[in-house]
């Protein structure tokens, strides 16, 4: 099971076919938010990302970022949900954008989770507290804080954070 994990992709086509280029195959995509509005920078295109992403729409898992309001009809894919929660793999996913809930606040449906995947910040985070993995993929487009433009992939009970430019492994957390 190998499951890719993008946020904060902010139109920027460019980028996102330089991840899928990295990784070819994968079984799920979760895509956590603020997809398409950005700023017009090299590599803003998002009618063509539009058309890139929904070649895989059949795998995405998607939650609303809170820059998603314009042109998110281009997408196949599109809800307006603000969380998800995912039994996948004998682990518990919690996935939401960043900007409505944190592993501080919580929606309150009583879900128990392993891993808890969010974007919004921009910033990578790849920790274990209390028994629970807790992550941040950072941004493919606009890293903050001197990171590298990251996403992240899970396979085989590990989670890598990957730079998109180098296409080598930063960090490593096992579940």
């Amino acid at each position: 099971m190998k499951i890719l994990i993008v946020s904060d992709i902010h139109g920027n086509y460019e980028n996102m076919k330089k991840v899928l280029e990295n990784e070819k195959t994968f079984d799920y995509f979760f895509l956590l938010g603020d997809v398409l509005y950005g700023p017009d920078i090299e590599g803003y295109d998002p009618d063509r990302l539009a058309e890139l992403l929904n070649e895989y729409s059949n795998k995405i898992f998607y939650v609303r970022g809170n820059c998603d309001t314009s042109r998110m009809e281009l997408l196949d894919f599109y809800m307006e949900k603000d969380y998800l929660f995912l039994p996948i793999d004998s682990i518990n996913f919690f996935l939401t954008h960043g900007h409505l809930y944190s592993e501080y606040q919580m929606p309150e449906v009583g879900l128990d989770y392993d891993v808890y995947i969010q974007g919004h910040t921009h910033i990578p985070v790849m920790k274990e507290k209390n028994g629970k993995i807790f992550l941040n993929p950072g941004s493919i487009t606009l890293p903050k804080g001197f990171h590298h433009k990251s996403y992240m992939i899970y396979q085989d009970g590990e989670f890598q954070l990957k730079d998109l430019e180098k296409n080598t492994v930063i960090k490593k957390i096992h579940k």
